[in-house]
């Protein structure tokens, strides 16, 4: 069996991706990869670890018991490079680490704001943010590699995070719009889910909070729920390819205000109004007090009250 000695950083982050997106083709995609490629190198991983690290499943990637060892000692290892890095630069005793685990659209849509009142702070800490789903980054919050968590409260995030001695902060909420190209048929008008099944979508892979409100959406009507025609992780290019045409996507008000692309986007109306989803910060109860994760908090307020953060309410 091939040494463990032979693994690359690079392939532990890209195990560290697999876990958090549960799919080949969103990791492929951060890592500008194809993949083909990406898919080759993790069975070389797993050659060199000796036994599976992920299940092969309709939905997508799930870790194995193994896998999920193996990733929780990845995230410890990157993160020490990430410090030995820091320790090199020199200059005095490093600031305090401020660890963020958010969603996609929570890191693009609240966080540069959020990011600029704490960086006012008289000791303002350095920032990591790590992008992904709520199940591994709620892993992540309990075994202490997350500080905190910005995250949307989903009925199955709230599952998640209430089996652990978490303090739960509601800051806002988010109302979700289904949207397509102003040449769509179906744009700007009021339709059944019957309908809207039958049409192609543009969504995020399985577990992530856009494809369950269509899911659940559509089991509420008595529907199968569709298969997406274009599956990406990436906001802008769905609000793109949904703006040129080719499908149905789901984003939320405030994302669609701000998009590029909204002069060629229309909301499509359901019978029923799409809901509105809170988001809030997770974090442990012994860190609710500690300096990087309060000012955190505050930070999250004041771009509140700029506006930054808009409620659909």
């Amino acid at each position: 069996m091939p040494a463990l000695t032979q693994l690359r950083f690079r392939q532990l982050d890209m195990v560290r991706l697999l876990a958090e997106t549960g799919s080949v083709r969103a990791t492929a995609l951060v890592m500008h990869i194809t993949p083909p490629a990406l898919s080759k190198s993790l069975r070389e991983v797993e050659a060199i670890v000796g036994t599976p690290l992920f299940e092969r499943t309709t939905r997508g990637l799930i870790a194995t018991a193994a896998g999920r060892d193996f990733v929780r000692h990845a995230r410890i290892l990157l993160q020490q490079m990430d410090e030995l890095r820091e320790c090199g630069k020199g200059g005095g005793p490093a600031r305090p680490m401020l660890r963020i685990g958010a969603a996609p659209f929570l890191t693009w849509r609240i966080m540069p704001r959020v990011l600029q009142h704490l960086a006012n702070e008289a000791d303002p800490p350095r920032i990591q943010m790590i992008e992904g789903r709520i199940i591994p980054l709620a892993d992540q919050l309990v075994n202490g590699e997350l500080d905190a968590i910005l995250t949307l409260f989903t009925p199955e995030a709230l599952h998640v995070l209430g089996q652990h001695d978490l303090v739960l902060d509601q800051l806002h909420a988010e109302r979700a719009l289904i949207v397509a190209g102003i040449g769509h048929p179906l744009a700007g008008r009021r339709v059944g889910w019957a309908e809207l099944a039958r049409q192609s979508w543009i969504l995020p892979p399985a577990t992530y909070t856009q494809r369950l409100l269509v899911q659940r959406a559509c089991l509420a009507a008595g529907l199968l729920p569709p298969e997406p025609a274009i599956e990406t992780v990436s906001i802008p290019a769905m609000l793109r390819m949904a703006s040129a045409g080719l499908g149905l996507a789901v984003t939320f008000e405030s994302t669609l205000s701000e998009a590029s692309d909204r002069a060629s986007l229309l909301p499509v109306h359901t019978e029923a109004e799409m809901p509105t989803v809170p988001i809030g910060l997770a974090c442990r109860q012994a860190r609710t007090k500690t300096h990087p994760v309060h000012a955190l908090r505050t930070a999250i307020r004041a771009a509140a009250r700029d506006g930054a953060v808009h409620s659909s309410i």
